[in-house]
C-alpha cells in the first residue's frame, strides 16, 4: 500500500489543502483529509506536500520524441518515447501511426510487441493506437507523404484492426471521401472512436458523419477547410456540434491563442482535449532532422518541411497545459482536465483521467510553476526529476 502526501489534489469537489491519496494494487482506494497515525507501518509514503497532485496526462495524438518515432517499427524507439513522455507528466498515450499499408502493419506489430514485452513498464503506458489515416483527403494532407494517403478501403482497415488485436482505439479519416461511411460503421461496431481530420468536409457532410458515429475532431483548425460564414465546414461543425469533442495543439504556433479561447468558449472546457502531435524531434535542439523519411527543420518551437509546412509539433503536454492558462483560454483546473479526463473519455478509458476511488493510480505531481516533479503509472513512480 502507498500513501501520497499531497499538498493539494486536482479532483472535483476536493477542498483546498493537503490530502492523503491511498493506493493499493495500482488503484486509488481512498482519499483522506488526514494522515492515519500508523501510516508508515501500513505502507510506503510519498511526500508531495510541495506539489499539486493531478491525474496523469493522456495524449491521444503523439508520434514520437527524443529522436525516436513510434511508427519506426523499433521497440527501443517506442520505449525511448514512453520514457520522454513520462518526464512531461504523460501517464498514457495512443501511439500515433501512419504510412503505407506495409509500413502501418509493421508499426502496428512493433507497438503490439512492446505492450506485451518486458519494456512496457518503462515510462508512460501505451493505451492504444491512433491510426491517423491513411484514409484522409490529399488536399489537406499537410506534411503526410503522398504514399501514406489512400482511398478508404474497408478490407485494408479490417486488416489493420486484426493486426492490432484490439489495440486500435482511434482512427482519423476524412468523412467526405468515397467509402469513408463503411469504415466509420465498422469502427463504431468495434468500439473504435472515429475522428474527422485532414478533411475538406462541408458542414452537411460533417452532419452526416456525426449521424454515423464520428465523435471527435483531429487537431482542430489545422489541415481542414477553414470557417466561412456561408459554408462553415468541418470547423463550423467542430465549434457548434455538442456531439463532437475537439483536439487542440496549444503551442501558440498551430493555433493562435485567440482561436484557442474561441474554441473553449464555443465547446465548453469539457469537450476540448489537449494533444501534442509531437514528432521525433521533440526534446531536441533546433536543427535539421528526419521524420518518417522526410527532412524537417526545428526552429523557434515549430517543426516544418522545407516548404514551410508544419509537420507535427515539438510540444509537450505539461507545456500545453501551462500555455492554455497563460493564453487565458482555460483555468488551471480546466486545462488539467483537458489533458487527462477529457481525452480519456473520448476513447473509453473509464479508469483513467481522474483522481477518485477505484481509478487507476496514474498521477503527476506538479510544482507551483507546473514543473513535473514525478510521474506515477499504476501506483509506481516511473519518472522523478533528477533520478
Amino acid at each position: 500500500m502507498t500513501f501520497i502526501r499531497a499538498g493539494s489534489v486536482a479532483a472535483p469537489g476536493r477542498r483546498a489543502g493537503p490530502s492523503i491519496i491511498v493506493i493499493d494494487g495500482g488503484r486509488i482506494v481512498e482519499i483522506l483529509d488526514r494522515e492515519p497515525a500508523d501510516v508508515r507501518e501500513r505502507g510506503d509514503v510519498v511526500d508531495a506536500l510541495a506539489c499539486a497532485v493531478a491525474p496523469g496526462f493522456v495524449d491521444l495524438h503523439a508520434h514520437g520524441a527524443a529522436g525516436a518515432e513510434l511508427g519506426s517499427g523499433e521497440e527501443e524507439a517506442i520505449a525511448a518515447v514512453a520514457r520522454f513522455y513520462a518526464a512531461h507528466g504523460v501517464t498514457g498515450f495512443l501511439a500515433g501511426l501512419s504510412g503505407d499499408r506495409a509500413g502501418l502493419l509493421a508499426a502496428i506489430s512493433a507497438v503490439l510487441r512492446h505492450t506485451k514485452g518486458p519494456r512496457s513498464g518503462e515510462g508512460a503506458s501505451i493505451l492504444g493506437i491512433h491510426l491517423e489515416g491513411p484514409f484522409i483527403n490529399p488536399a489537406h494532407g499537410g506534411a503526410f507523404a503522398p504514399s501514406s494517403i489512400a482511398a478508404p478501403d474497408l478490407e485494408a482497415f479490417r486488416a489493420y484492426l486484426e493486426a492490432a488485436e484490439g489495440l486500435v482505439r482511434l482512427v482519423t479519416l476524412a468523412p467526405e471521401m468515397p467509402g469513408a461511411d463503411a469504415i466509420i460503421r465498422e469502427a463504431v461496431s468495434r468500439n473504435v472512436a472515429v475522428s474527422a481530420g485532414h478533411s475538406a468536409a462541408t458542414f452537411a457532410q460533417m452532419d452526416a458523419a456525426v449521424a454515423l458515429g464520428v465523435r471527435h475532431v483531429t487537431h482542430t483548425y489545422n489541415a481542414m477547410r477553414p470557417l466561412h460564414h456561408r459554408e462553415p465546414g468541418i470547423l463550423g461543425a467542430a465549434l457548434t456540434e455538442d456531439g463532437l469533442t475537439a483536439e487542440a495543439i496549444a503551442d501558440g504556433i498551430h493555433v493562435h491563442p485567440a482561436a484557442l479561447r474561441l474554441l473553449v468558449r464555443a465547446k465548453g472546457a469539457g469537450r476540448v482535449c489537449l494533444v501534442t502531435d509531437s514528432v521525433g524531434a521533440t526534446g531536441l535542439p533546433d536543427g535539421r532532422y528526419n521524420f518518417e523519411g522526410r527532412e524537417v527543420f526545428v526552429s523557434g518551437g515549430s517543426v516544418r518541411l522545407a516548404d514551410g509546412t508544419l509537420c507535427g509539433s515539438v510540444l509537450t503536454m505539461d507545456r500545453a497545459v501551462s500555455n492554455m492558462v497563460a493564453f487565458g483560454a482555460a483555468s488551471k483546473e480546466e486545462a488539467l482536465a483537458m489533458a487527462s479526463d477529457n481525452p480519456a473519455r473520448v476513447v473509453g478509458l473509464g479508469r483513467k483521467g481522474r483522481i477518485e476511488k477505484g481509478m487507476d493510480a496514474d498521477l503527476v505531481a506538479l510544482e507551483g510553476d507546473m514543473a513535473v516533479a514525478w510521474t506515477m503509472v499504476g501506483g509506481r513512480i516511473v519518472y522523478r526529476r533528477g533520478m
